[in-house]
């Protein structure tokens, strides 16, 4: 190369490396604010609507509350002119304010002191109160502010009632002859009641309620009641009216002596304002963090950028003299993979803190969005350090598929696998097919986590409004509400202690681009069925807190020789199901326990016909989607208990229906239920025995109803545990015949755990 094309190519070198720091720059510094304006946009929005609803919930009841005893003043004025005009006398007046008053007492639960007022030139109450010597009403406020707005409602500021010991205010309204005056005295009990509820609920830091001239009628701090906010100076109270007095928004943010607070006004009928005040100093202190740490990444990024492009220019001033260009290149690019993607990894490794450790949805859904726009700068970049392959072959940077690397799950540290427990931890499984849902308590069981299940979505919804879960697991294909329908109304409801909880997707869609189906639908990761319990346990250790992982005390030896003591060798009973094809061991994996394998062998057993009826009557009603969901469930418990072949099989059916090919349905629906009838055979070997235990006592009648009462307690408490243990106790009696048939169906629906079917049948019982 001469001397010339060496000085031209380093050029170009130079200018490759100068575009690609300031893309790199560039991007970084747009997605940072990109990223931190959204989190600030919708942390604002959020308390917004917070506010905004409970203002205007607030100022709702205050109208209400008000609008009761202003109709109170309206009749009484009505009828008064009435009477005045028919020149009543001055009993028939008192008598008629002493009825109406008592009335409007027993109607407003809150203290009032009745009707009162001025009328043909004297005082009339109507609680029969005898004013002091020289009471005046004229010179009161009471009658003067009526006075001066005829035939209007008047209200006056708030004061305190001597007679009753409460802060009121007083309503009132001039009568026809233009002299007289009624009027009734307000508590503002129940005014102040709902602004210090609205700040012990949670709903607004301050909530206060304003006349039109800015004096406090109410507020959730009681030292402020009576003040006269536009009066005052340099006071949060003064700041709120100067701010109101400025802008039509009913809306604003403003920020005084270091905090922010965000500030919602909603009106009242008498042209009050009921204002609701949140102290977002803290919300938007913890986003200032992830953007301090954000900047503090990018500018490490800078750092080393520059650092590269001095080393860059050195290795092209040592070409230049005494390397051919090719190994320059190599030298510049070697370094450059390495020291742009060790800040990327730093990068991209914060975020996953940051989707790790918040709960909150609107933080993980823009670190989502952050992870994928550092995934696609690693392709630009990796696209950049590759440009002279066209001239060299490609050049090996000895580096990992950072990309690859991105993807893959977490790493459970060897001294956990296997042999931990979760300590307080309480979580949710939802599946529609009982048989998974035994399977899951099965591999969990040895964590001793607390674990509540639920059949279908809604049932999971009711669960999750009144229980605060660490993790849920869904089944994706349920009928009526499925997997990703619960999960958006459980993240869409504001009220849900259960918003920003790890969700996990149950599933046996195992295919290429399951993974980002479902954490686009809003999971935060995915188990496939039949359930592997490895990869079960690396989730709970990745979702669960810290502080609720203990490390267990069982050795591996120990594992290792509970795992021998099931092995399926060492159950012969299991012999015909093997020679039918029956893949034990991995049936017995799957169930996580010789015991649960035979629960589950059993439950299988127990509704062959069951799901024959279904499944024929749904094909003979080209009913697609029911069929579809009761296929979907039978393969996964073929699968469970190692009928690969089955389960095969019903995957192209389910796969058929998800079609909408009703006619493949028709013709391999008969095939497929005489080989899924074929293992009644060998199920029955274990089973069908057990159903002639005649040698059992049979249980005295007072003690079954005792314990159906008790399964009825546990049903309505849809508390699965309790139900497994009240029919163990039962399976060791034989029932009386009157019973006999009851409990056959009880215990088939508590092997379903169909709490629906079960109230039902033993509320009828219970009744009867």
């Amino acid at each position: 190369m001469s001397a010339s094309d060496r000085t031209a190519y380093e050029k170009k070198l130079i200018m490759r490396n100068t575009v690609m720091t300031i893309v790199v720059i560039a991007f970084f510094t747009g997605i940072i604010l990109l990223y931190y304006s959204m989190l600030i946009n919708e942390k604002r929005s959020n308390i917004i609507k917070s506010g905004e609803m409970t203002a205007k919930e607030s100022a709702e009841k205050i109208d209400q509350y008000l609008s009761t005893n202003i109709d109170s003043v309206d009749l009484a004025a009505y009828t008064l002119d009435e009477m005045i005009t028919d020149h009543c006398s001055d009993d028939e007046m008192r008598d008629y304010i002493v009825e109406l008053s008592t009335a409007v007492r027993s109607a407003v639960w809150e203290n009032s002191t009745g009707l009162y007022g001025y009328i043909n030139g004297k005082f009339i109450s109507g609680t029969n109160w005898e004013p002091p010597e020289g009471y005046d009403a004229t010179v009161r406020p009471w009658y003067i502010k009526p006075m001066e707005h005829p035939g209007e409602m008047t209200v006056l500021d708030p004061y305190h009632d001597i007679q009753s010991g409460h802060t009121m205010l007083a309503l009132g309204k001039t009568l026809c002859d233009g002299v007289s005056v009624i009027s009734v005295d307000v508590s503002l009990d129940r005014i102040q009641e709902l602004a210090e509820d609205a700040v012990k609920n949670g709903d607004s830091d301050i909530e206060m309620v304003l006349n039109d001239k800015g004096v406090v009628i109410a507020h959730s701090d009681k030292s402020e009641i009576g003040k006269d906010y536009k009066e005052e100076k340099k006071t949060l109270g003064a700041e709120v009216i100067k701010r109101l007095d400025k802008t039509e928004e009913h809306s604003f943010e403003f920020s005084f002596k270091g905090a922010r607070y965000i500030v919602y006004e909603a009106f009242l009928q008498n042209g009050w304002s009921c204002i609701s005040v949140k102290d977002a100093t803290t919300i938007f202190g913890s986003i200032n963090w992830i953007f301090l740490i954000t900047i503090a990444a990018v500018t490490a990024i800078v750092l080393i950028i520059s650092i590269i492009m001095t080393r860059s220019n050195s290795y092209l001033q040592m070409s230049a003299k005494a390397r051919a260009s090719s190994d320059a290149k190599s030298a510049f690019l070697s370094q450059m993979s390495h020291e742009i993607r060790t800040p990327i990894n730093a990068m991209l490794g914060m975020n996953e803190m940051i989707l790790r450790e918040s709960d909150d949805p609107a933080i993980r859904s823009y670190s989502e969005k952050a992870r994928t726009a550092g995934r696609h700068l690693l392709d630009m970049v990796n696209d950049i350090l590759d440009f002279s392959t066209s001239e060299d072959g490609g050049i090996d940077t000895g580096e990992t598929d950072f990309e690859t690397f991105f993807n893959e799950e977490v790493v459970v540290p060897e001294e956990y696998r296997g042999k931990f427990t979760a300590e307080d931890a309480r979580i949710l499984v939802v599946d529609d097919n009982a048989m998974n849902i035994v399977v899951f308590k099965s591999l969990v069981g040895p964590t001793r986590v607390n674990i509540d299940t639920a059949e279908s979505g809604k049932e999971a919804i009711a669960l999750t409004l009144d229980n605060k879960y660490d993790m849920i697991f869904l089944d994706h294909m349920m009928p009526e509400k499925d997997g990703i329908e619960t999960l958006h109304e459980i993240r869409g409801d504001l009220g849900n202690p259960n918003q920003g909880t790890p969700a996990i997707c149950l599933t046996a869609n195992a295919i290429s681009g399951a993974r980002e189906q479902y954490l686009s639908a809003g999971f935060d990761d995915y188990l496939t069925k039949p359930v592997d319990p490895g990869r079960l346990e690396d989730l709970m250790l990745k979702y669960l807190a810290d502080e609720k992982i203990r490390a267990g005390q069982e050795s591996g030896e120990e594992g290792r020789k509970e795992e021998d003591e099931n092995a399926p060798d060492d159950m012969p009973e299991l012999e015909s199901l093997v020679n039918a094809g029956v893949d034990t061991k991995k049936g017995l994996k799957n169930s996580g326990s010789k015991e649960a394998y035979l629960l589950l062998l059993k439950m299988f057993y127990e509704t062959i016909d069951e799901r024959t009826d279904e499944l024929n009557g749904f094909c003979s009603e080209d009913d697609v989607k029911n069929y579809t969901i009761k296929i979907h469930a039978l393969k996964s418990s073929a699968r469970i208990i190692g009928a690969a072949g089955l389960g095969e099989r019903a995957q192209k059916l389910e796969n058929a229906g998800k079609a909408g090919d009703m006619d493949y349905i028709r013709r391999e629906n008969d095939g497929f239920i005489e080989e899924f009838q074929a293992l009644r055979e060998p199920l029955s070997v274990l089973f069908a025995s057990s159903y002639n235990k005649d040698d059992r006592p049979e249980a005295d009648e007072t003690v079954v109803k005792d314990m159906l009462g008790r399964l009825l307690q546990a049903a309505h408490d849809m508390d699965c545990d309790r139900l497994d243990d009240i029919i163990l106790v039962l399976e060791d009696y034989r029932m009386p015949e009157s019973y006999a048939g009851l409990y056959a169906k009880v215990k088939e629906s508590v092997g379903r755990y169909d709490y629906k079917t079960l109230v039902a049948l033993l509320s009828h019982e219970a009744e009867g």
